[in-house]
Order: structure tokens, then C-alpha cells, then sequence
């Protein structure tokens, strides 16, 4: 029987696994995500219904990405109960292969049912989506890479979001991570989206020398999981 059971599990894997490109448009209700032809904060609000507004918030990557898959959980609106959708806007500064997202992902927080599509700069300038959507960087070699993250919520909800005010960070990483641990860590990330965004998350994320926290950073590798 367990000879039996290995194709089915082989082809549950390849099909949770598999990355594909981005062939159609995506909508912001449905796919919790939209692509942006510019990074115009204007135009960005524009979009979104009335009381919406940027957060004091800047996180900008330059030379690699976080390229496991995650969801923000430090501006769930799952997490924190929020009367409205929480906004992630990430604007890029290079071209090529930009971001994986699994579109519809935000209505299965904490789980993942759908396939990854990746966004490339053909496609948009900047990506708005959902904080509950699971994503990921592309993994990239190119040493001017860079993505700057901005935050965008309701004011009913910004009481909810004050840790994040007044952030403004400037992240340089290498590319030292071998690349197939990366690839690994990447399809782990994808297939285990619970684990990695509700349980390690939260260790990853704090300023500390506790022997879990370096354990955790040393596995993943990147160290700006950190606020």
C-alpha cells in the first residue's frame, strides 16, 4: 500500500511546488494582488477605497531577496483582526524576474491551495497586494537588485499597526546562501507555509542572540527577516 501511495504524493508535491509565469491579469479583491505600471503614492491611494493611507514605513533590499515564501505577518490582517485589508506596496529599481505570488492565497491564510505565478518587469513597475498573500522574492544573483517595501492601511486599523511606525531601513545582502540550499529552502517554505509564517516567524523577526533565533537566521540564511 505505501508503494502504492508514493506517485500520488510525488504528484501532490510537484503540483503544491511548481512555479509558473504570470500569464493573466491579476485583481486586487479577488487575487489579493495588482500590478502598478509606476510607484506613485497618488495613484497607488487612488485605487483603494476612501480612509486608506501610507504607514510611516520604508524597508528597501538592495542586492538579493527574501526568497522563501511568507506572508506579512507583522501587518496580517489575519493576525491582528482588522476591520480592513492591510496593503503591501513593493516598488522595483531593476529589471527582470521581480516576484512570486499565489494569487487568492489571503482567503486561506493560514494555509496555501493555489500555484505560485511569478511577476517579471515587463509586466509592472510595482506590485500592491494583500499582506495575507504568500510570496516570495525570485532568487537573484544580480548584485543591484533592489526592492523597496511600503506599508498602506486604513485609519480604523492603524492603531493596530503602530510597531511598524517610523521604520526606515536600508538592507545590502550578498549572495552567499549556496544556491540549491536556497532553492531547498524556497520549496520548504512553499510547501510549509504554517510553520514558516505562524510559528518560526516570530523568532526570526526579534533583535536577539537567543540560540534559536541564530539557529533560525543560519538556516535561513537572510537576517532581514528582522524589524
Amino acid at each position: 500500500m505505501f508503494w502504492l501511495t508514493l506517485p500520488a504524493l510525488a504528484a501532490v508535491i510537484y503540483w503544491i511546488c511548481r512555479e509558473q509565469a504570470l500569464q493573466a491579469n491579476l485583481d486586487l479583491e479577488k487575487d489579493g494582488v495588482l500590478l502598478l505600471p509606476n510607484c506613485q503614492p497618488e495613484e497607488v491611494l487612488a485605487l483603494l477605497p476612501e480612509g486608506y493611507e501610507f504607514l510611516d514605513y520604508r524597508y528597501s533590499i538592495t542586492g538579493c531577496a527574501l526568497s522563501t515564501f511568507h506572508r506579512d505577518v507583522t501587518s496580517s490582517p489575519y493576525v491582528f483582526k482588522s476591520q480592513h485589508p492591510i496593503y503591501t506596496l513593493i516598488c522595483y529599481g531593476s529589471k527582470g524576474e521581480m516576484l512570486s505570488v499565489v494569487p487568492g492565497s489571503h482567503r486561506h491564510t493560514p494555509f496555501v491551495w493555489n500555484t505560485a505565478k511569478t511577476i517579471n518587469s515587463e509586466q509592472a513597475e510595482s506590485v500592491l497586494f494583500h499582506c495575507d498573500i504568500l510570496h516570495a522574492g525570485v532568487i537573484s544573483r544580480d548584485s543591484s537588485r533592489q526592492a523597496v517595501q511600503f506599508k498602506i492601511a486604513h485609519k480604523d486599523d492603524l492603531h493596530l499597526l503602530t510597531e511598524l511606525q517610523g521604520i526606515d531601513v536600508n538592507k545590502q545582502e550578498s549572495n552567499s546562501v549556496p544556491l540549491f540550499y536556497e532553492w531547498l529552502c524556497r520549496k520548504l517554505s512553499l510547501m510549509f507555509p504554517f510553520l514558516i509564517n505562524h510559528v518560526f516567524t516570530r523568532y526570526l523577526q526579534k533583535q536577539d542572540e537567543s540560540l534559536l533565533n541564530r539557529f533560525l537566521l543560519t538556516v535561513f540564511g537572510r537576517s532581514f527577516y528582522n524589524r
